[in-house]
């Protein structure tokens, strides 16, 4: 008893029709008594849409056609493309020895001094593995020698002529003059280039290439500066016959 005292009856919600004041339930589209349809609800404040500013670049609950967000200040954009990237701060290529990135302007790697044509060079052919330690020592046996144990067979014909070359002006101009100022010369050139040839090689077995000393495009170089000491032994040579017959 006391339980049924307490119960309260639903409440039942309804409409009033305007035009005829009938009672209608609540949700109903048109009067029950006079077909009356009845206007819709107005949207609330709660079914509102909103446009929150969540401070990360995303809008949430925005409208069609509202403007974007602005831009988080000091972001940057970049786009990579191999060892290319552009930013907002300009066009940098990462060197592929060292992974140091440099600006566009800069022709060689400030770090190793690698070369920038070397990004722009077509991938060599797989060279067989090698042990750096025994091409190093094959090197120093013949100039030239640890380049073909690489397959680098271009460079090993190179500089085995060029250190074939140095080695006979060098007896040579012993034998026929004695040990004299160019002779010494001509032979400290030869131990030099043994020693390069056999550095080099080591840096092609460790993938070092950017360190090689001698690269292939100093060979004209060198092959011009012996050329002028040999010009210059062959008139020194001239000179001092000539003094001798005088």
């Amino acid at each position: 008893m006391s339980e049924q005292a307490t119960d309260a009856p639903p409440i039942i919600e309804e409409l009033r029709c305007p035009a005829c004041g009938g009672l209608n339930r609540a949700g109903a589209q048109w009067c029950g008594q006079c077909l009356e349809r009845f206007a819709p609800p107005a949207p609330s404040e709660v079914d509102a849409p909103r446009s929150d500013w969540t401070g990360v670049g995303v809008t949430r609950g925005a409208e069609p056609g509202a403007p974007p967000p602005p831009p988080v200040p000091g972001a940057t954009v970049t786009a990579s493309a191999g060892a290319f990237t552009v930013s907002s701060d300009g066009i940098t290529w990462t060197c592929e020895q060292c992974d140091t990135v440099n600006s566009l302007d800069g022709e060689v790697c400030s770090v190793c001094g690698t070369s920038f044509a070397e990004l722009l060079r077509p991938p060599e052919p797989d060279r067989p593995k090698r042990d750096p330690n025994t091409v190093a020592l094959v090197s120093l046996f013949f100039p030239g020698a640890g380049h073909g144990y690489l397959g680098l067979w271009g460079q090993a014909v190179a500089r085995g002529i060029v250190g074939l070359w140095v080695a006979a002006v060098t007896i040579i101009s012993g034998v026929q003059g004695g040990v004299g100022m160019m002779t010494a010369l001509f032979g400290v050139i030869a131990f030099a280039l043994w020693l390069i040839a056999a550095h080099d090689s080591y840096r092609e077995a460790c993938g070092a290439g950017g360190l090689v000393i001698l690269k292939q495009k100093y060979f004209l170089w060198v092959v011009l500066g012996i050329l002028m000491l040999m010009m210059a032994m062959l008139v020194m040579q001239g000179l001092q016959a000539s003094a001798a017959s005088g």
